[in-house]
């Protein structure tokens, strides 16, 4: 009997050799998407657009949009405040907030389109926060922030 005990202990054993392989299989495959991921990323990074300033929320900005209507195609302005930016890559946005005939609108730009032309920064403006939701809830002189020197 004991040495029925010794072979059911070693048959386990035995077993357990072929799970480490099946795992080694699994990474190997999970490897393949990684290096596509990376070939991908590299495309992306190629992509990126170098001719947009660098922004910070805060900043009060001059965005020209290239709008397409009717088949015509004519140049539209956004002036605003950034309220958010969103850093991902290929597609980083930004939020930019405007007061027009007394009703806020928000209007979410992605940085790397080719519909927008161009970014103007008029001006920097002294924030303590990346997101500045709060300036929803704010209204009139209120809403302002300090310009930085």
């Amino acid at each position: 009997m004991t040495e029925e005990k010794k072979k059911n202990k070693e048959r386990p054993v035995e077993k357990a050799k072929p799970q480490p392989e099946a795992a080694a299989d699994k990474n190997s495959q999970s490897a393949q998407p990684a290096a596509a991921a990376e070939k991908k990323d590299a495309k992306n990074f190629q992509e990126l657009r170098s001719d947009i300033p660098e922004i910070r929320p805060g900043d009060e900005l001059k965005v020209f949009y290239r709008v397409i209507e009717a088949g015509k195609e004519r140049t539209q302005t956004y002036e605003g405040t950034v309220i958010a930016i969103k850093n991902v890559g290929i597609s980083k946005t930004i939020t930019v907030r405007k007061n027009s005939f007394g009703i806020a609108v928000e209007r979410i730009f992605p940085l790397n389109s080719k519909l927008v032309q161009k970014i103007e920064i008029k001006k920097h403006t002294k924030v303590r926060r990346a997101k500045l939701f709060y300036l929803r809830k704010l209204k009139g002189k209120a809403s302002r922030l300090k310009e930085l020197r």
